[in-house]
């Protein structure tokens, strides 16, 4: 995961400062780990209320700094990169007032992250060339030697982004180089935890799983050893694992390493950290032909694809200005323009391609199954109660209710996916969605038909109504159902 080594940015100094004789910080210390790598992975919201909380009762100006990386950090895991860059330069500026080069070094780096988040990868690079010049004022040798391993992190960052797997491997160890004088053992463990993650990543790339394997496996013990395999760098090798066994058809080992990882996943407030777990769950379940499970996890992976995009966009945009408003007195600002313009553009190709080949990759898997459901055999006693309970549904007219969906349904029923499907399919002679949206459709032509009232509603309120979430899709549908459009279907009943 792209987005992680800012964390680490944020964590070694608070290990070193007891060695600087700070008794006085130790509390703080404590509380500031816990909150970056255990509270934030189980309760994200909890994580933000108690760095925001050590920003207001703190006395001292490094611990001021501290709060706000913590809080530039959770926003940043949770997609709000404007708040985060915000809160970062506002470190940053107490960072340079108090003259604490460490702090400086740190918050360029994790600067450096977000650029190369949002595309901006020759900012990005600015920012991590001014760290390392700003390192070499930091006289703490231990403190100036974990700076390097994480800027050595970094750069194997920028590798990933331009497929350089070897160049990748080659920071990797020099960072693991860099950080074996770190004299707290839990925060030993959790570097090299991280840093056999990105082995493992680096090895995937090239191809050589085995290898691979290996070093998400010693991610995990290390991982364990520090406390942090129930956060989402564990998620991160859990997931790394899970994608290799689904490469090599393994598909039993393959659900238990994607299921360790959604669990940690959806306590989190990761973004792109559940969008990854989303997409390799619905790769998984392409793979065992099951259609609607697939279907879950394919939809929870485009919603939260798409806003994923529309964040990075925003910050794009509010980057773009930033630039522009302060460089106005002295650029071309045409040419901060056609930037923008190019990464968005980049960015809306990029989010078409992955979502249009995702579906395609999909098709065929969904026409195949909804063969195989018609050959499925049910008893007709259950059959017959399913049914019923269809009829029960219908007259209950729940499918008004615009958050209902198809694994709510099979709920409802006491079902499963494959019975409900097999049944519509043979009985209804529908799929899921038309079923529902032709029930919603019937719904308010009879409304129309029998209460004078609804011919003088808008149309949204009509959309609404019949449990629809646009008034787009209700027109479609009624469209589809009526062989009208809702307007033309009014003037019809008026005339």
């Amino acid at each position: 995961m792209k987005s992680l080594l800012s964390t680490i940015f944020l964590l070694c100094i608070a290990f070193t400062v007891n060695s600087q004789n700070e008794k006085a910080l130790a509390a703080f210390d404590s509380i500031y780990y816990d909150t970056a790598v255990n509270v934030s992975a189980t309760n994200p919201t909890k994580a933000l209320h108690t760095a925001d909380s050590l920003y207001l009762y703190s006395d001292m100006e490094i611990q001021r700094l501290r709060s706000l990386m913590l809080i530039a950090d959770l926003l940043e895991k949770q997609g709000k990169r404007q708040l985060s860059v915000e809160n970062a330069l506002k470190a940053l500026t107490i960072a340079e007032n108090i003259k604490d080069y460490q702090w400086q070094a740190k918050i360029y780096g994790f600067l450096s992250t977000q650029y190369r988040n949002i595309g901006f990868l020759d900012q990005g690079k600015k920012y991590l060339k001014k760290g390392i010049a700003i390192s070499s004022k930091i006289e703490n040798k231990q403190l100036a030697s974990q700076f390097r391993g994480m800027t050595y992190q970094e750069m194997a960052y920028y590798a990933f982004e331009e497929n350089k797997f070897k160049e990748a491997i080659e920071n990797v160890q020099l960072a693991s180089l860099s950080f074996e004088g770190v004299q707290n053992e839990q925060f030993k463990n959790f570097l090299i935890g991280n840093n056999e993650e990105m082995f493992g990543r680096s090895y995937t790339g090239l191809e050589e799983y085995e290898i691979a394997k290996e070093h998400y496996y010693k991610s995990l013990e290390y991982l364990e050893k520090s406390g942090a395999i129930n956060t989402q760098w564990g998620a991160m090798s859990f997931q790394g694992l899970g994608n290799i066994f689904l490469k090599q058809n393994k598909l039993d080992s393959a659900k238990i390493h994607l299921q360790s990882a959604l669990s940690i996943a959806e306590k989190t407030d990761h973004t792109a950290l559940k969008e990854n777990v989303y997409r390799n769950m619905a790769s998984y379940y392409k793979e065992r032909k099951e259609i609607d499970s697939f279907s879950f996890y394919d939809n929870k992976y485009n919603t939260i694809l798409q806003e994923n995009i529309s964040r990075t966009k925003k910050s794009i945009n509010s980057e773009f200005n930033r630039i522009s408003n302060k460089k106005k007195a002295t650029s071309n600002p045409n040419l901060y323009a056609i930037l923008a313009v190019i990464v968005l553009g980049v960015l809306a190709l990029l989010f078409y391609f992955r979502r249009k080949i995702w579906k395609l990759e999909s098709v065929d898997t969904k026409e195949s199954d909804e063969k195989k459901s018609t050959k499925i055999v049910l008893p007709q006693k259950t059959e017959d109660e399913l049914l019923e309970k269809l009829n029960e549904f219908e007259a209950s007219k729940d499918y008004l209710d615009n958050k209902i969906s198809f694994s709510v349904l099979v709920g409802q029923l006491n079902t499963n996916a494959k019975y409900l499907s097999h049944i519509l399919k043979t009985s209804k002679n529908r799929d899921y969605n038309t079923y529902i949206n032709e029930l919603r459709i019937q719904y308010i032509v009879e409304k129309l038909k029998t209460d004078s009232d609804y011919l003088n509603y808008k149309i949204s309120y009509l959309a609404e109504e019949s449990g629809f979430s646009s008034h787009s899709k209700f027109s479609s549908n009624f469209k589809r159902f009526v062989n009208l459009s809702p307007s033309e279907y009014i003037e019809s009943l008026r005339d």
